[in-house]
């Protein structure tokens, strides 16, 4: 019950945004482990315990290249409490991916992910750049939010405050 609170109020927060917002309903975090750019494994378990927020894109998306430095100023914002923030390049190369991510100055901090066969994109019905995924702590979704807008949206801090003061 209290999941289900939780789940709606997020929604009821974030409902308001631009872009298309969908409920998830409580939908567990679909099974995955990938490796970041710098070589480090991430796994969906990994995500339990902790709020996150994780963000598909693609280096050729123009609404993603504006959405990635707001993600490092929410890790930034974010990286001394319990919340995990990872973005996961999909249909794309990752020779790509990887080009972008090291051409940015300042360079990002944050994990970068690359989805080799857009297998995790494919189980969660990713089809859109960039898609955002907020989850509770028990690792369910929360919120989807597809298109640009949520990270300017102060409603999305409202919603990220109420995850991270959950028991």
């Amino acid at each position: 019950m209290k999941q289900l609170l939780s789940m709606l109020i997020c929604i009821l927060i974030i409902g308001v945004l631009r872009g298309s917002v969908s409920e998830a309903g409580g939908q567990k975090m679909a099974s995955f482990e990938l490796r970041a750019l710098d070589g480090t494994a991430y796994t969906d378990r990994q995500l339990i315990g902790q709020p996150a927020l994780l963000m598909f894109w693609a280096s050729w998306c123009h609404v993603c290249q504006d959405e990635l430095p707001k993600m490092q100023a929410l890790y930034d914002r974010l990286k001394r409490t319990p919340f995990h923030i990872l973005t996961v390049g999909f249909a794309d190369t990752g020779a790509n991916i990887r080009n972008y991510v090291e051409s940015q100055a300042p360079p990002f901090t944050f994990p970068v992910i690359y989805d080799v066969g857009d297998r995790l994109a494919s189980q969660l019905g990713v089809r859109s750049t960039p898609t955002f995924f907020l989850l509770n702590k028990q690792g369910a979704i929360v919120v989807v939010h597809r298109g640009g807008g949520l990270l300017d949206d102060p409603q999305f801090q409202t919603a990220v405050n109420h995850l991270l003061q959950e028991k």
